[in-house]
């Protein structure tokens, strides 16, 4: 995660196009919040709802896609514009002296050789780093525990993370993960790392109350009465409302940029490698145009 270098900042105010998607729950109401989701705090979802819930928006986790290969991320280094254009001098310099007078004279093939030598170890220094930058998909879908306590039918059920849907409403205390992204509606005295999206190493208080936006005034990366997938508790106990799951959370949307875009899975390059050119540099993208 630290290759991302704070990537929530680039992007915390994105919101994904899914189903019962709620803008700014943290200017919500705790009616409003309990109509939107067909919720009550008291009771949370039947287990029919939350089944329903499930079957439409998917599980509780992240998408991991499949991680390219060292020797496919090789091969793709070598596909670079400018790669090819130092590859095809290298050819043609040790062309024109294979066929020139000095053909027999091994030191006039140097250029092409040291052209060579250093593309070959550029692109696997390159693709060795990547393959290691991919680890932090590995390290953002671990961030993670195995169950929660959330409500269901008025009572209190220990459910696994991964079936945790819009509109549960998850029992929080000290030593949790939080789930998912939620809004707080009880909070006691309650305490959050959100270093995980932030960098920020010092613990955040939170709270259950609603602090009215005023006019003008942007929205806040982290408001006090949200907490957010990945997050560790590390004080107090509290009680909130989920909106938003998986792919869809705020650390769902860095993974997205991890895996070098927006469109849920990994797009393709030259039919069967990957594309990686969310990590190219400027003057890559610009050449490539």
């Amino acid at each position: 995660l630290k290759s991302a270098r704070h990537p929530y900042k680039a992007f915390c105010l994105a919101r994904s196009p899914m189903v019962m998607t709620l803008d700014e729950p943290d200017q919500k109401t705790q009616d409003e919040l309990e109509k939107h989701f067909g919720t009550s705090v008291a009771k949370g979802l039947t287990g029919k709802q939350a089944e329903e819930i499930l079957a439409r928006d998917g599980p509780n986790e992240l998408e991991k896609p499949p991680k390219p290969t060292l020797l496919m991320l090789f091969i793709l280094q070598l596909t670079g514009f400018v790669i090819v254009l130092l590859l095809v001098a290298a050819l043609a310099s040790i062309t024109v002296n294979a066929t020139g007078p000095n053909k027999n004279d091994i030191l006039s093939y140097t250029t092409g050789k040291a052209i060579f030598v250093i593309v070959i170890l550029n692109a696997g220094i390159a693709a060795w780093t990547e393959h290691k930058a991919g680890d932090a998909l590995e390290a953002l879908s671990k961030m993670t525990q195995a169950s929660i306590f959330v409500l269901r039918d008025g009572h209190e059920v220990k459910v696994d993370v991964p079936d945790v849907v819009r509109g549960d409403v998850v029992l929080l205390g000290t030593g949790d993960v939080v789930p998912a992204d939620m809004r707080l509606v009880e909070a006691d005295d309650v305490k959050v790392s959100e270093m995980a999206l932030t960098g920020e190493p010092d613990d955040v208080a939170k709270t259950a109350k609603l602090k009215v936006k005023k006019p003008g005034e942007p929205e806040k990366l982290t408001p006090e009465n949200m907490v957010f997938s990945g997050c560790s508790v590390t004080n107090g106990k509290g009680k909130g409302i989920v909106c938003e799951t998986g792919m869809s959370t705020r650390i769902g949307r860095i993974a997205q940029l991890i895996a070098g875009g927006d469109e849920g899975g990994p797009k393709k390059k030259c039919g069967c490698l990957p594309d990686t050119s969310g990590n190219a540099t400027p003057l890559q993208q610009n050449l490539e145009k």
